[in-house]
């Protein structure tokens, strides 16, 4: 019988492939499971269109990523901290600091877990890296001055 797969199957294929299957294997596991669809014209066309919307989707957020990224490499966040005579900071500047400093100063929501920040401990220049998805990173400018 031949199937199209609606999610991914180990074993069998990946959603939206078509595969020729064993009867009773369709009718009996990927059907009843909705894993599966029967392999008609329509079904055929429905999944095409869902690639193609799937295919739009992504497309579409790779370039609001390298928007982001030539926004975020652009400038330079300043962040302030309380330091001592010497610059050494009372504490550290850490990625969530960054991810704060980045949302108040540009507006750009970033998840502190994507930032790459070794923390600071003294006031400076320093640099970040933010990983927007898995293709688009930007290196981030951070300027820490003492309150």
């Amino acid at each position: 019988m031949k199937v199209i797969l609606t999610k991914d199957v180990s074993g069998t294929g990946r959603a939206g492939d078509v595969r020729e299957v064993a009867d009773g294997y369709a009718r009996n596991f990927l059907l009843p499971r909705h894993l599966a669809q029967p392999a008609r014209a329509t079904a055929e066309a429905q999944i095409k269109a869902q690639r193609d919307r799937q295919r739009h989707r992504v497309e579409a957020e790779l370039a609001d990523a390298r928007a982001t990224a030539t926004k975020l490499e652009a400038t330079v966040v300043e962040i302030t901290a309380r330091a001592g005579e010497s610059g050494k900071l009372y504490g550290a500047v850490v990625n969530i600091d960054v991810a704060e400093a980045i949302e108040s100063q540009l507006g750009v929501v970033l998840d502190r877990r994507k930032i790459e920040f070794e923390p600071a401990h003294e006031v400076g220049e320093h640099q970040a890296v933010a990983k927007l998805t898995s293709e688009v990173e930007a290196r981030i400018q951070i300027r820490v001055v003492a309150a």
